[in-house]
């Protein structure tokens, strides 16, 4: 019987075997292939809809060219002249008005080139010369990139209409659904998309069907799929270089690394081809590789030095390591380079702004506002924390308010609105701002830290508790929330719970200076002044030039009768900081100590023109009053 079985499976198992082969030489063809250039089309992981980096729509069958013009602009364009082709396609329309394959090819080429709202009128008009699959595609994916979601969807089902199974389109709306959150609805049409077409169909669909099912938290079903994936199109970078975006999608350490693993090996298959290296450089961002993140966008300019996306990157890491030279550099290229795209402008603003060039920075946003035509929310709001730092209250409030009619539910905007409010002391203004912006996100961890912290200065201490555990909820990790949470429970009193929260926090972040300093105030407030030393000892050991910590450890002195200590102590800290409120009001506590009443007075004075609402000031009165004269045993003469 198990001979018989044998003799009938053998055909079938060596064809298997076959297939393997020819997978596995493929596979070393194209490691054989070396510096050899691969054409290759980008598209994300799930039908290019609304990447940060826009790859081409898919290609369709070419007809005959209208004319010699139409001819030389096709040229152009397969050689990726871009500069000029669409001259060439525009000059051959003026001369053939009305041809439809221009249109769409004019449309299709801008669409690549990362202008859907350049390509959406030709596509519009192509559409409606000779409607087709193939123009109802485009459409939809311009619409997807305008962020226009309900125009995508009912143009990329017109296109499935058209042509039923039609697997690019299916492609690009699974995607679609699955990024407006209908998972289910995605997977359900890319499984049978999965299933048909050539290999490399087949490829492209799994690569969007694994994102989905990542996105639908079955993570081993997205790994098979991906594993298909390249086991239909093992030669194809563009395949692992999707996998390796569907990957990136997720927040998860593990996914990241994964990334990394499946972009190395696609640059040894494809050492030449910019957009694997620049994916590459941001998932090495992700994992905190910055290095190697510019390394790789580095690799990717050298290869194509007008891969504007690679550039903007590049800049965005520059400004986050600090070198502002090397960001402003980029951002000058990109502006030299496409003056007509917004955010190029706002870059150099960016890099300008962090080099402290305020007017330089105040005119790049502008200019981006502008080029955007007013319809840039970001740049307003970037806008007003200039004003803001530079001390033009109005102008400040002005963007605020300017982003947030663009934008009524920029969360951000409303923030630094309740911020610049809560500065110059409306209280009741801040607290609506903050509100506004939980009502928009009730999950935004920053709103309810501000307000918490505002609550807990005017001293409701209760509702401060509560709007700070919910930051720290928000935001795992979150230490300004966990710091200030323990901050509200010593102002309410529940000295014990904020010591719990100090060590909680420092368990995690041992060498956090603010969290060793406000666990030795708690520490004094329930009297354990023996701790409080050990921790403000801690403190100044991570920082010792930290003015709070010196001006604590001289106001224990003081309260033990160490007055020597506390004066050499406060001194310090006045070396360092001059002009520092506390350090100040306790010199004049001092002063009190050693039985110079005036002299504390003096400083209570000018304490009180200075900041009259500081605590520490408004206690002067008290301490001052407390001053006993030295007296002094003279000498007297022997008779």
């Amino acid at each position: 019987m198990s001979r018989l079985v044998l003799d009938r499976l053998w055909p079938m198992l060596l064809g298997l075997a076959l297939l393997l082969a020819g997978a596995l030489a493929l596979e070393g063809y194209a490691a054989r292939r070396g510096n050899a250039p691969i054409r290759i089309a980008i598209s994300d992981g799930a039908g290019g809809i609304g990447d940060e980096e826009e790859g081409p729509a898919p290609a369709a069958a070419e007809s005959p060219p209208v004319s010699e013009t139409h001819a030389r602009a096709r040229r152009a364009a397969r050689r990726a002249q871009l500069d000029v082709a669409v001259p060439l396609y525009e000059k051959a329309l003026a001369e053939r008005p009305g041809a439809a394959a221009l249109e769409a090819e004019l449309g299709a080429l801008l669409l690549a080139d990362g202008a859907p709202e350049r390509a959406l009128p030709h596509l519009e008009r192509a559409d409606a010369l000779a409607a087709s699959p193939w123009t109802a595609l485009r459409l939809g994916i311009a619409r997807g990139r305008l962020d226009d979601d309900a125009g995508a969807e009912r143009e990329l089902r017109r296109a499935l209409a058209l042509r039923p199974g039609f697997g690019d389109a299916q492609i690009a709306l699974g995607t679609l659904l699955r990024r407006r959150g209908d998972v289910a609805g995605a997977v359900a049409l890319l499984e049978p998309a999965a299933q048909a077409g050539s290999n490399e169909d087949r490829a492209r669909a799994l690569v969007a069907l694994g994102a989905a099912y990542l996105a639908a938290g079955r993570r081993a079903d997205a790994a098979a799929a991906f594993d298909r994936a390249v086991l239909f199109a093992p030669a194809r970078a563009e395949v692992r270089l999707g996998v390796a975006r569907a990957w990136l999608s997720s927040d998860a350490a593990e996914d990241v690394q994964r990334a990394v693993a499946v972009l190395a090996r696609a640059t040894e298959m494809a050492p030449d081809v910019p957009p694997v290296w620049a994916t590459l450089g941001r998932a090495r961002e992700r994992a905190g590789d910055l290095p190697g993140a510019a390394e790789a966008y580095d690799r990717a300019l050298r290869l194509d030095p007008s891969y504007r996306y690679a550039r903007r990157r590049m800049i965005r890491l520059s400004l986050q390591t600090r070198d502002v030279t090397r960001a402003r550099r980029e951002a000058e290229r990109l502006v030299a380079d496409a003056p007509q795209v917004p955010e190029h402008h706002f870059l150099a603003a960016l890099a300008a702004d962090r080099d402290g060039r305020d007017d330089e920075a105040r005119r790049a946003y502008r200019k981006a506002i502008e080029v955007a035509r007013g319809d840039y929310p970001e740049a307003y709001l970037n806008l007003g924390n200039l004003e803001k730092g530079a001390g033009n209250r109005a102008a400040a409030q002005a963007s605020y308010e300017k982003a947030i009619a663009i934008r009524p539910g920029y969360g951000a905007a409303w923030l630094n609105l309740g911020k610049l409010h809560e500065a110059a002391g409306d209280a009741a203004k801040a607290e609506a701002a903050y509100g506004k912006a939980l009502e928009i996100d009730p999950g935004y961890a920053s709103a309810w830290l501000a307000r918490g912290q505002l609550r807990s200065q005017q001293g409701r201490t209760l509702d401060a508790i509560e709007d700070l555990k919910r930051a720290a909820a928000a935001r795992k990790g979150y230490d300004a929330a966990e710091l200030s949470l323990g901050v509200a429970y010593r102002r309410a009193g529940r000295v014990e719970e904020a010591i719990a929260a100090y060590r909680a926090l420092l368990e995690r972040s041992p060498r956090y200076v603010s969290a060793w300093y406000n666990l030795a105030l708690s520490l004094v407030a329930a009297g354990r002044p023996g701790e409080a030393r050990a921790a403000l000892a801690r403190a100044s050991e991570l920082d010792p030039d930290h003015v709070p910590t010196r001006v604590a450890r001289a106001e224990l002195d003081l309260a033990e009768g160490n007055v020597a200590a506390a004066r050499a102590g406060i001194a310090e800290a006045l070396e360092l900081a001059p002009a520092d409120v506390d350090a100040r009001a306790t010199l004049a506590a001092v002063l009190a100590a050693e039985g110079d009443r005036r002299g504390c007075e003096e400083r209570a004075r000018q304490l009180r023109a200075e900041a009259p609402e500081d605590p520490s000031v408004q206690a002067l009165g008290v301490r001052c009053a407390a001053a006993r004269p030295v007296v002094r045993a003279t000498k007297t003469e022997a008779p």
